[in-house]
């Protein structure tokens, strides 16, 4: 999965150039901010030129509202915590089940699944449901949501070092990869294109494989916290901004230039539907 990093510099260039400055006050009561852990291509690090294919549908989508998107890389678990007590705006990279009780937009921004499962080139297991997970070490991240049933599982085996390894902190992902590459862990559960993306950047793409997914895709959101006040005016206005890149092309050649394929970009529900 290759990043065209000049592609969406360009198109991002174009698209603000007519975005004129602000006065320092009007600029500090317009400032958003996103919050999440490294997991590119979706969302990634907040000192990357290029911060994530969510990160820039946000910004486009609240520009014309004269909104201005701050992102911010913490901790999945403190991203999820800063939305819940408003030091935040909004957290990106959530699926439904992530975040209860924050306000989801209209629209998600992909659909995919949280729980695909990878495993060395030479490795001929494959999952054949959950008993399967028995003749495996498994690698996951702590505070991820994977659905109930391989919740449940990775709690049930949280203290037996022989089934679960969980990677908690920073670049998670990437800490899991080489988990997976030096046999600390026999598979690795995670997102299809997050998992490509790093795998490509690594240069490991072809030393691995993917052998299953636990469940199907879902919904994937950047959603908004219930304690800002003045949050549903920023909603709509997100949700307003979505519904133009939708409709000019603006999210599908997003979407090629970060590498995500077609399956992923979910049909955009549009407002007079």
């Amino acid at each position: 999965m290759m990043v065209n990093a000049g592609r969406i510099l360009i198109l991002l260039f174009l698209l603000f150039s007519d975005l004129s400055l602000a006065s320092n006050q009007s600029e500090k009561e317009n400032i958003i901010i996103i919050a999440g852990d490294n997991w590119c291509p979706i969302n990634c690090g907040e000192d990357d030129a290029l911060q994530g294919y969510m990160i820039d549908i946000a910004r486009l989508a609240l520009k014309d509202s004269g909104y201005i998107v701050k992102y911010r890389e913490v901790p999945w678990p403190r991203a999820i915590a800063m939305g819940r007590e408003g030091e935040i705006h909004a957290i990106v990279g959530a699926f439904e089940d992530d975040a209860p009780g924050f306000k989801y937009p209209r629209n998600p921004l992909l659909v995919m699944s949280s729980n695909s499962l990878f495993t060395r080139i030479e490795n001929f297991w494959r999952y054949e449901g959950f008993d399967s997970f028995e003749k495996i070490k498994l690698g996951a991240v702590k505070s991820y949501d994977y659905g109930e049933d391989l919740n449940s599982y990775i709690e049930a085996n949280r203290g037996n070092a022989s089934r679960i390894n969980q990677m908690a902190g920073d670049n998670v992902v990437e800490r899991n990869v080489k988990s997976l590459l030096r046999s600390r862990i026999d598979v690795m559960v995670e997102s299809a294109p997050v998992f490509w993306y790093t795998a490509n950047k690594m240069g490991a793409e072809s030393l691995l494989q993917e052998v299953g997914m636990v469940s199907a895709a879902e919904p994937c959101y950047i959603t908004f916290s219930p304690n800002v006040p003045g949050i549903d005016k920023v909603i709509a206005a997100f949700d307003q901004g979505v519904e133009k890149l939708y409709r000019n092309g603006t999210l599908k050649t997003l979407g090629a230039a970060y590498g995500l394929p077609v399956s992923v970009q979910p049909k955009i529900q549009l407002s007079n539907e």
